[in-house]
């Protein structure tokens, strides 16, 4: 970027501007003087010329170099203010006439914004300054008397806080006049107004009295995760097992044992549940949510208020951030490919209607083989998401619907052999990419036990496949009195179907397997008919198949009141859900063990298909819910420094189940001789059971600022999780109830931030549930408790380089153990490690258009049962990227997933390691995926 030429400016002299200028670094300095005389004023047309002259550019690149300083800049008198808290356009008004300026702003900026009282001596800048801070607005001196305040662009929120003096940075891009996006590490940004678990809506990072990390679309950028689960692993206190593939991640909060999924923690969408449930036998709430380009923001709260704004969310909350269709007009498209031959478009467009309606549209189209191939196409489909938007200055009214079509590979435990420490897949091959899925095995279809379920035309290809739209409303109103009222309102409507191979008993050789059944061991490959020599390993696994149908009818409307220092919200939450379940388990399937098995063909044990057995457990299930909630929530701010919290939550619940009750084995042809159609049908029999339940909950924390830049908060929060569908299924009818206790410090400086936060997390009674590799369902229970520190943080030593780093320590420990053979109280929590450490170190290149990083992550060691006797060995998994910007435009990314090629186990196999006494020869473990390599280009363009 180059100086401008043949420009003056003298104190006391007015502005000389030629009529061919190029925008350039000395903008920062003496025209910005010159402009502070308020020229453009008496000099009618002089920004347009300025404007002209700079090759077309948008005037808005003028107004972004000197906005560091507010602005034009106005005489240094000061002015006396007294503005009581209240919403942000009313503070504004009352701030226009304190200051004898008049302030505009378009229709809607200010909605749902609370301005913080103000009092004292300030100048018009401090003043602004203090009202705008954390909004996403910023004001432009049109001249002496008149003030404009606007929306800041996400394309230009970097360029507005980059310092005005900084040269050297314009001085690295001067050949084409871009001024790269900063791409800063943001997780720490503790001035970023947070949304979630909060009754105020203008609270910063820094004023919370709870532990948040938050990722911005940057973070989302760099990291390129291929789930939902994989994003959520960066955040302290949170154990992630991401290895299913793209979607079915496990999150296990602050060392709450459960069976998978999220049971205990909240996954949310724009502050509303995706499902009203968070875990279910074959759901998980991440089947239904996708990081795409739509996805602005991520929250996550841990503890704390989360259970008192989200019904059951005891170990935190997830709250994925759509972006509104009121923002800048414009377009993102993402293309991506990978070494597993992903094929992928990502697409965001929003625009202007008129001057109070806007509309936004988003989607994604993918393909991909899979790191574990299956033979066929892994994942497959997409989504879209369309809103309208209008808004006034009292008024928000967003309209929007989503349907996601996409289907995705489940991976299970695999079958492995050597060390845990470094294991090989049983073949000899690669265990991060050794695949238990194969076009053979899927030519297999269903056995005919499956048509009592309606499920015989299940395919293995379609994997974990949501068809499901969404449709919401979402009404805000704001009051003079400031009192606004926010409503938000959403239809779930849809289906699933899982199928899967799912692991059982560990391999053996095909003369130990005939000789257990008493026949001759004459195996022969159903494929080719080519015998099979039974000295080599087979093993014989199950092709699970379900079907699920899902509706949900929800409305949370909450009213804000700001009342002197009383942030004050009352809320109500409704549910209105329902699901049917169609499950046929078992249909095991005999192979050999290679890469992408074959079936095989053993007389008088299989049938000409393979099956060694049919279906061992078939379920037909309906269930009706409803949830009434009713929460208060006040944030005092008791003095500049102190603000306490205040929540409090009931809940009542309803739940109407009709199951069946199954009957024995059933010998489908009458042949004794013929094992393998044994099959166990779930029967015209059911059982009909109606369940109430109620619990109430209550939160009590604070925040103290020691200084501007130190800060002590803590939180007690007693609270439950209420029983849900399968808990009734399997006779389980009390809530489980939880005490979190949390004390933390933070910090923020210029080059350093960071949360440490200590808690204890004590469970009175944690039910879980495993189905073995019979069928068989073992529910066990226990008291948990779990002490732990968590430190999160940001350190940036010089400019260029910055360290993000995060570490977990804590003792999870099962107490009052019941359920099994033996007493496990005492024990370390089943999956969970005590240690995790993550850093993410980066550095900026190329006068800031790259960026280059690599994440380091330790997981410690953990326990694959609950009697503690099979170690899963503690790993190191390294992925690097690189991004550079070629303009303000264009951008590429490569990432490199377990750079070293890690065989780190994250879980084993819940089937057949319950009561186990340790780890073979053999054994059945779930891997890290290999090492991949990922490549994005996206275009970013906004008009506005």
């Amino acid at each position: 970027m180059s100086n401008v030429e043949g420009y003056h400016a003298s104190p006391g002299e007015p502005c000389t501007i030629p009529d061919s200028i190029t925008v350039g670094a000395r903008l920062a300095g003496d025209l910005r003087r010159c402009l502070s005389k308020a020229v453009v004023a008496r000099n009618g047309g002089l920004l347009q010329r300025f404007c002209r002259a700079s090759l077309g550019k948008p005037c808005i690149l003028l107004l972004l170099l000197f906005l560091s300083s507010g602005g034009l800049a106005q005489e240094d008198e000061s002015f006396e203010i007294e503005i009581p808290e209240q919403p942000l356009a009313g503070a504004l008004q009352t701030l226009a006439e304190q200051i004898d300026v008049q302030i505009v702003f378009f229709s809607g900026a200010t909605e749902g914004q609370t301005a913080r009282r103000l009092s004292g001596s300030f100048t018009r800048q401090q003043a602004l300054n203090a009202l705008l801070t954390g909004t996403g607005l910023r004001y432009i001196f049109l001249n002496d008397d008149s003030v404009a305040v606007q929306p800041v662009p996400e394309t230009e929120k970097a360029v507005t806080s980059q310092s005005a003096g900084d040269a050297s940075r314009a001085a690295a891009a001067e050949t084409d006049n871009f001024v790269p996006r900063e791409t800063p590490t943001r997780t720490f940004a503790m001035e970023e107004i947070v949304v979630t678990g909060t009754a105020s809506k203008v609270r910063t990072k820094y004023e919370s009295s709870v532990g948040i990390t938050t990722f911005d679309r940057t973070d989302i950028e760099r990291y390129l995760p291929a789930s939902t689960a994989e994003l959520i692993s960066a955040v302290p206190g949170f154990w992630v097992e991401s290895t299913a593939g793209t979607t079915q991640g496990n999150v296990f909060a602050r060392g709450i044992v459960q069976d998978g999924g999220y049971r205990y923690v909240g996954l949310i969408e724009d502050g509303l549940p995706v499902y009203p449930v968070f875990e279910l036998s074959f759901y998980n709430p991440d089947q239904f949510i996708r990081v795409s380009e739509s996805i602005t923001r991520v929250e996550v709260v841990r503890g704390g208020t989360a259970p008192i704004f989200t019904a059951g969310a005891v170990g935190g909350a997830i709250n994925f951030v759509n972006e509104k269709a009121s923002a800048p007009s414009g377009l993102r498209l993402k293309a991506s490919y990978s070494d597993f031959d992903t094929r992928a478009l990502d697409a965001h467009w929003s625009t202007s209607l008129s001057e109070t309606w806007q509309a936004s549209a988003g989607g994604y189209l993918r393909a991909s083989d899979g790191v574990r191939n299956p033979g066929y196409v892994a994942d497959e489909g997409g989504q879209v998401r369309v809103e309208l938007q209008r808004t006034t200055p009292n008024s928000e009214l967003g309209l929007y619907a989503k349907y996601i079509d996409d289907r995705s590979l489940f991976v299970v435990p695999i079958p492995l052999r050597g060390s845990p420490s470094n294991p090989s897949a049983v073949d000899g091959s690669a265990a991060g990419e050794y695949s238990l899925h194969s076009n053979d095995v899927r030519d297999a279809g269903l056995p005919p036990s499956a048509d009592e379920v309606g499920l015989r035309n299940s395919d293995l290809a379609d994997g974990i496949h949501p068809r499901l739209l969404t449709a919401g409303i979402r009404v805000d109103l704001l009051w003079d009195s400031g009192i606004s009222l926010t409503s938000h309102s959403r239809l779930t409507s849809g289906d699933v179907s899982f199928n899967a191979i799912f692991t059982g008993d560990i391999p053996k050789t095909g003369l130990e397997f005939a000789a257990e059944r008493n026949v001759a061991a004459d195996y022969s490959m159903i494929a080719s008919g080519e015998p099979f020599d039974p000295a080599f390993l087979l093993q014989n696994h199950g092709h699970w198949a379900i079907g699920k149908e899902y509706k949900a009818l929800q409305n949370d409307t909450r009213l804000n009141f700001v009342v002197s220092e009383h942030d004050l919200t009352v809320g109500a939450y409704f549910a209105d859900f329902s699901m049917s379940d169609r499950w046929s388990l078992g249909n095991l399937l005999l192979t050999d063990v290679r890469d992408r098995p074959q079936r095989l063909f053993l007389p008088g044990v299989t049938d000409p298909l393979g099956f060694t057995r049919y279906s061992f457990l078939n379920l037909l299930a309906d269930y009706d819910g409803a949830i009434a909630s009713l929460y208060v929530a006040d944030e005092w701010e008791v003095s500049d420094r102190l603000r306490l919290d205040l929540g409090l939550r009931v809940d009542a619940e309803t739940i109407d189940s009709s199951i069946s009750n199954g009957i024995e084995d059933v010998d489908l042809d009458g042949d004794a001789a013929t094992t393998y159609d044994i099959a166990s049908l779930a029967g015209t029999e059911r059982t009909d059971r109606s369940e109430d339940f109620s619990h109430y909950g209550y939160s009590a924390g604070f925040n103290y600022e020691l200084t501007d830049r130190h800060a002590i908060f803590g939180h007690l929060t007693r609270s439950a999780k209420l029983p849900h569908f399968d808990d009734i299924r399997n006779g389980i009818t009390s809530k489980d109830r939880v005490t979190n206790v949390e004390l933390g410090y933070k910090t923020s400086y210029d080059n350093l931030a960071m949360f440490l936060t200590a808690y204890r997390t004590e469970f009175d009674n944690v039910p879980f549930n495993d189905i073995q590799s019979d069928g068989s369902i073992v529910v066990r229970r226990a008291r948990t408790q779990a002490y732990g520190l968590e430190l999160e943080g940001v350190y940036e030593p010089v400019e260029t380089v910055a360290v993000q780093f995060s570490v977990t320590l804590q003792d999870p420990e099962y107490r009052n153990f019941f359920g099994a053979s033996l007493d496990n109280s005492g024990n370390q929590v089943r999956r969970i490690p005590r240690l995790m450490i993550r850093a993410v170190p980066s550095i900026q290149f190329a006068g800031g258009r790259g960026r280059a990083f690599l994440s380091l992550s330790h997981s410690g060691e953990r326990f694959a049962n609950d009697e503690n006797t099979i170690e899963l060995p503690s790993y190191l998994k390294m992925d690097a990227g690189v991004q550079y910007a070629f303009n303000e435009r264009w951008t590429a990314q490569l990432n490199v997933d377990n750079l070293s090629n890690e065989v780190g186990l994250t879980e084993g196999n819940p089937r057949t390691d319950v009561g186990a006494s340790g780890v073979g020869q053999l054994y059945n473990a779930r891997a890290l995926f290999g090492r991949s390599l990922a490549f994005s280009v996206r275009y970013n363009f906004q008009s506005g």
